[in-house]
């Protein structure tokens, strides 16, 4: 009886395990990102290097028999191909969509609505986080931001710019709306400081 219960306790915990796994890449698994995102590191666990896993899963699940990836989706990632194994890399490294949308708007500012569109595509559940991270990297203009979400295909319910004008009451990260603060009482000068006068 106590070795049949203790198969039982291995079992259980070896699922345990695999879906804790499973759950470690950014977001959830209904995210195309998270997909492609499983499958690279499911390559590089069976010991293929970074960049060659994400080359080759960037091919696969863009291919036709993939299925768990919509066309239009797809059509994104292969838009161009050397942004979006740039945004692997990252999410590999990083695993934050914040902070991969900041770093790729920085490095490609003439690209940043593409990537802005890119991060939709794959993350369409979490929005408001690319939405955060293109705002912080500062290239675009926050209504350019949000216009750009919502044109990827963004639920408008889910984002929106309200947290440029201040605090979220859970926390999350406030975005200096550009230009506040600029010049004398935001004015344009260089001094942030209000006039005594």
């Amino acid at each position: 009886m106590f070795k049949k219960l203790f198969g039982i306790i291995i079992i259980i915990s070896s699922f345990t395990a695999i879906a804790q796994e499973a759950l470690s890449e950014f977001g959830n698994l209904d995210q195309p990102g998270n997909i492609v995102h499983r499958q690279i590191t499911a390559a590089i666990a069976n010991g293929q290097s970074k960049d060659s896993a994400i080359e080759s899963l960037i091919s696969l699940t863009t291919g036709q028999e993939f299925t768990e990836i919509d066309g239009e989706t797809k059509s994104t990632i292969v838009f161009d191909t050397e942004l979006s194994e740039r945004f692997f890399d990252l999410m590999v490294d990083l695993n934050s969509l914040i902070e991969v949308t900041k770093i790729l708007s920085e490095e490609y500012p003439d690209k940043a609505v593409l990537v802005i569109t890119l991060a939709t595509k794959l993350y369409p559940g979490f929005a408001q986080e690319v939405f955060d991270g293109a705002a912080l990297a500062g290239v675009l203009p926050n209504d350019e931001i949000l216009v750009a979400v919502l044109e990827a295909g963004a639920d408008p319910s889910t984002v929106s710019d309200a947290t440029a004008a201040g605090p979220a009451a859970d926390g999350a990260i406030a975005v200096v709306p550009l230009g506040v603060g600029v010049g004398a009482g935001g004015t344009g000068g260089g001094d942030t400081t209000a006039s005594t006068n």
